[in-house]
């Protein structure tokens, strides 16, 4: 049986294929610049795991809790902010080059959502009476029918029972 590795070395008509491109990035290509511009928009609303991972690159979370001796599982739990694990965080804040408030603050943090769910703003232009509120959707500003708001209240009689108010629910039997 032939390994998975030296099958990635040739194409299926045994040419052997250029090695892959070096693992070190330098931000130049168009594909790097849009990564770095969805990580620094996107950085608030990710969870610290991947926040640490992208920091550890080429490293990888796993690789670098067995170098400290703990499970995989137990950084996960700690980025998770299930457990604490204070002297973790300090070893992390070490490795990473930061403070452990600054881990404390990753891992504790309320997320912000992220950009495909926030509504975005109105355009600058944006005037509310644009919005059809009081039509129920009618495309115009006018509303017609019983749909429309009165906008004058006619002048109610002595005689006459109060009316209803219109926040009310009532039930005639």
């Amino acid at each position: 049986m032939e390994s998975v590795s030296s099958a990635f070395d040739r194409d299926p008509g045994g040419v052997p294929l250029p090695p892959p491109p070096s693992r070190d990035r330098d931000g130049l290509s168009a594909l790097e610049r849009k990564a770095l511009f969805r990580v620094h928009t996107e950085l608030p609303a990710m969870p610290a795991s991947l926040v640490v991972q992208i920091l550890l690159w080429p490293e990888k979370i796993t690789d670098w809790a067995r170098d400290e001796n703990v499970t995989p599982a137990l950084v996960y739990n700690m980025l998770g902010g299930f457990k604490p694990y204070h002297a973790l965080r300090e070893r992390l804040a070490q490795r990473l080059g930061v403070t452990k408030a600054a881990v404390d603050h990753l891992i504790d943090a309320r997320r912000q959502q992220p950009s495909t769910r926030r509504i975005p703003e109105p355009p600058p232009d944006f005037v509310p009476d644009d919005v059809a509120l009081g039509t129920r959707g009618t495309p115009t500003n006018s509303a017609t029918g019983h749909d429309a708001i009165p906008t004058e209240q006619p002048a109610e009689r002595d005689d006459a029972p109060p009316r209803p108010d219109k926040t009310q629910i009532t039930f005639e039997l």
